[in-house]
């Protein structure tokens, strides 16, 4: 993300007093030691003031070191008029308008010997000729925020105040290894105490928290915001690449859930809850967030900067349309905790999540184009449809291309079944040899899966680099691109089990790093800024989606009975969908890349703020509805007398599989390796031995 937007959006550290900055931007986009800088501050002139004098306008830089929150302290310290930066880029000194632009830049040579790690710019315009003019009820109102502004104060009248963070990295070999090495030991402490104490989390809470909620709790303790062990050098040093592998392996694992003749009876279903929750939520969160605005019982400034209605409306529709995106990571997360993934719940959950990534795509493309003509003027043809199902289409013809090296990957099944195992057992040495098979099949499984993993990640990194490989031309979607990948790899019936077995084995060893570092990574300070439109926003969202997956829910009972839907699963369905993460964040940057506007800012702040609650709300309320879909689903399938709650087969077809209740005891149950390798080490032993514990 970062050198994916060189530019970026300083946060306000006070209210805008006729002057406005919108992007800083800073070459190279990740600064080292020793190496020259160049920040490039763009902004404009606000309509509250008819013109701005750049003689008397100064322009005051502090750079401060922070070592955590609230603990900074000031390095450097640059001061010059607005008119002097003016004249050293080769323009004059006019005064500047209302509505006029300015650009101002100034560069510097970062030393060898500094410290590395988090610095933040303080960026403020004052008037100091003015400063006998300004009394105690006039002072300059500076926000809460992270390095305490106010104490920082330039002298004369305060006319804008805003903030920036940015790491500073080593420049010399032996110091770029020492840094990984910091992050890589912190991370591995921090993981390694999310596993100790998020698997807890179920037990301590009766059931209701999911082990992933444990592992965001203590990736927020170990963060930037308390802590500090995994610090934000080190979530910028190593975070990237976590990410994208993590990212990478979730949408693999996503489509892999996808096979068709297992959910023939559930497409329909699923077609209509996607559509019927986009349609509310667009509704109900752009309706809403228009009228709660327009009342004046919230306040966004994003949606009040805009001079029309129509500018107002369309941003209220952008902003309702990156609430359809879901969570996939956390669905397929708590799905793999309750082992529920091959129940209709499960695979209705992750069906609906992953298909309503894809939707979302295409409804943001849509109204970004609504929002530029409403804003910036122009026409709204369709040619801007034709270019997001060009990059769709694109996005797919590589997945199924990437779907065919995954099938290369992995073996075709063999032959080998339970009978074959039993008689290893009964013969001399058996059980030994059995064990041993076992153990280098468990190797082999991880080596598999490890070779899916490489696959998986260069395909993502390939999608996510097309954009600035074409120059712009081309941008593809590396989630679906990994979804279609693994999607068409496990339409190989005889290579689906290898990719399954393979994918469980390493999922829990994928989510614990991710959502730990997800936890380390949630901007908590910004949830308190705008914390009463976050609120509203996302209960307009949750009743958007209640309100669509019920009704699709009532409807697919009705038109599709075959699909056996329980009552339980037409009340709790909605709350599966409402954990929210990476892909809305990606389209926050997207916004914020392509429009240069002052609401910008204010929009970001209040996206993220309603991901980071849904975020710690959505895997709570997904294991509960889970949990309470499974059970009827189990209750529906014993009064049916054998009807199976996978797809609504018989599970008379299955008389090959042992019965694991009745088996003997002395006997080695040989079950699929799906559900026991899931466990890592558990899960040989499960395969050893059939039992859960030892």
């Amino acid at each position: 993300v970062v050198r994916a937007h060189a530019a970026t959006t300083p946060a306000s550290c006070g209210p805008s007093r006729g002057m406005e900055v919108s992007i800083i931007k800073l070459s190279p986009v990740l600064p080292h030691t020793n190496d020259d800088l160049t920040v490039q501050v763009t902004g404009r002139v606000t309509s509250a003031v008819e013109s701005i004098d750049t003689k008397s306008v100064q322009v005051m830089a502090r750079v401060l070191f922070c070592r955590r929150l609230n603990d900074c302290m000031p390095v450097f310290h640059y001061n010059a008029s607005m008119c002097h930066l003016f004249q050293e880029t080769g323009h004059g000194c006019s005064p500047l308008k209302a509505g006029e632009n300015f650009v101002i830049s100034k560069s510097w040579h970062l030393p060898l010997l500094m410290v590395r790690g988090t610095y933040t710019l303080l960026l403020q315009f004052h008037r100091p000729e003015d400063q006998m003019l300004v009394n105690r009820s006039s002072e300059y109102p500076y926000y809460s925020n992270a390095i305490n502004s106010q104490f920082y104060r330039p002298e004369g009248e305060v006319i804008a105040c805003y903030t920036l963070h940015q790491e500073v990295l080593a420049s010399r070999s032996i110091n770029v290894l020492r840094d990984y090495r910091d992050a890589i030991m912190a991370f591995l402490i921090a993981a390694s105490s999310s596993r100790a104490i998020g698997s807890l989390f179920p037990f301590w809470s009766g059931g209701v928290l999911p082990q992933i909620s444990g592992f965001l709790f203590i990736g927020i303790l170990v963060g930037p915001y308390c802590a500090n062990l995994v610090s934000q050098m080190h979530i910028t040093i190593i975070g990237g690449l976590i990410n994208r592998i993590s990212l990478a392996f979730i949408a693999g694992a996503a489509g892999a859930e996808i096979f068709v003749p297992e959910l023939y009876g559930l497409l329909a279903p699923m077609a209509l809850q996607v559509l019927f929750i986009c349609f509310l939520t667009v509704s109900i969160c752009g309706g809403g967030m228009f009228l709660l605005v327009n009342l004046g019982v919230v306040a966004v400034p994003a949606i009040t900067m805009q001079p029309t209605l129509a500018a107002k409306a369309s941003l209220c529709l952008l902003m309702a349309a990156m609430m359809t995106a879901r969570s996939p990571a956390s669905a397929i997360a708590v799905i793999a905790e309750l082992k529920c993934g091959e129940t209709k719940a499960g695979n209705m959950a992750i069906g609906v999540t992953v298909l309503s990534d894809v939707a979302v795509l295409i409804l943001f493309s849509l109204f970004s184009q609504l929002v530029r003509v409403a804003t910036e003027g122009g026409t709204f043809g369709p040619r801007m449809a034709l270019g997001v199902v060009l990059e769709l289409g694109v996005s797919v013809v590589l997945g199924f291309l990437m779907g065919q090296i995954l099938r290369l990957a992995l073996p075709a099944d063999g032959a080998t079944g339970v009978a074959d195992e039993n008689e290893k057992v009964h013969s001399p040495g058996g059980k030994e040899e059995l064990m041993q098979s076992s153990l280098l099949s468990t190797v082999g499984l991880a080596v598999r899966g490890l070779v899916l993993l490489v696959i998986l990640s260069a395909t993502f990194i390939f999608s996510e680099e097309a954009a600035q490989l074409t120059d712009g031309k081309l941008r593809l979607e590396p989630l679906l691109t990994c979804t279609v990948a693994s999607c068409v790899c496990g339409h190989d019936k005889l290579r689906r089990d290898r990719l399954l077995e393979a994918l469980s084995f390493w999922t829990p060893i994928v989510l614990l790093p991710f959502f730990t570092l997800a936890g380390a990574s949630l901007q908590l300070s910004v949830v308190g800024e705008v914390l009463p439109a976050a609120m509203a926003l996302v209960a307009l969202r949750a009743a958007g989606i209640a309100t669509g997956s019920i009704a699709a829910g009532s409807l697919s009972c009705w038109l599709f009975p075959e699909s056996k839907t329980s009552p339980e699963s037409v009340k709790f369905t909605w709350l599966t969908l409402l954990a929210q993460a990476g892909v809305t964040l990606g389209l926050v940057l997207e916004v914020q890349h392509n429009f240069d506007s002052e609401w910008c800012q204010p929009f970001a702040t209040l996206v993220i703020s309603v991901v980071v609650i849904n975020q710690l709300l959505g895997p709570v309320c997904c294991r509960v509805a889970l949990q309470h879909i499974v059970a009827a689903e189990e209750s529906m399938a014993n009064a049916s007398g054998g009807f199976d709650t996978e797809m609504g087969s018989d599970s008379s077809d299955r008389g090959s599989e042992p019965d694991m209740d009745r088996a003997s005891p002395d006997l080695p149950l040989i079950t699929s390796t799906r559900s026991s390798v899931a466990g890592g080490a558990q899960g040989f032993v499960n395969r050893v031995y059939g039992v859960n514990k030892i």
